[in-house]
């Protein structure tokens, strides 16, 4: 029989450097930017106005990185100090910004919503009319 008394484990919680929650979706800012920049390549244009941002951005993240970051689950590096939930809104902001058309933020939505709760950005675009 299983002792559940005697069982220990490491618990580790890593927390996001933006909004001080746990990372629960452990993948990084840089394997995200990357999906985005896949995905930009359907808008050209909007592609050459928000790359310089998101890299600029990614730097900033680079630069500030801690040392106790979780592990990304699609490279495997120590980068995600930042959860996907606020760096998809840093995108969507830019987006924004730069005055992309709601198809094209209702679009970036339906691909990285990472607003699993619809608490946060979700709600604030829907009242905006973008989703």
């Amino acid at each position: 029989m299983f002792d559940q008394k005697n069982y220990s484990a490491p618990e580790t919680h890593y927390i996001c450097d933006v909004c001080s929650e746990a990372v629960t979706n452990p993948l990084c800012p840089f394997c995200l930017a990357t999906e985005v920049e896949a995905w930009l390549t359907l808008y050209p244009d909007l592609r050459k106005q928000l790359l310089p941002k998101l890299k600029k951005y990614l730097e900033h993240i680079e630069d500030n990185m801690v040392l106790d970051a979780t592990t990304c689950i699609k490279c495997g590096n120590n980068t995600t100090s930042v959860c996907p939930y606020c760096f998809s809104e840093v995108v969507l902001q830019e987006l924004k910004k730069i005055h992309a058309n709601k198809i094209i933020l209702k679009e970036f939505l339906e691909f990285f919503n990472f607003d699993l709760h619809y608490t946060k950005y979700s709600e604030k675009s829907e009242q905006q009319e973008v989703i």
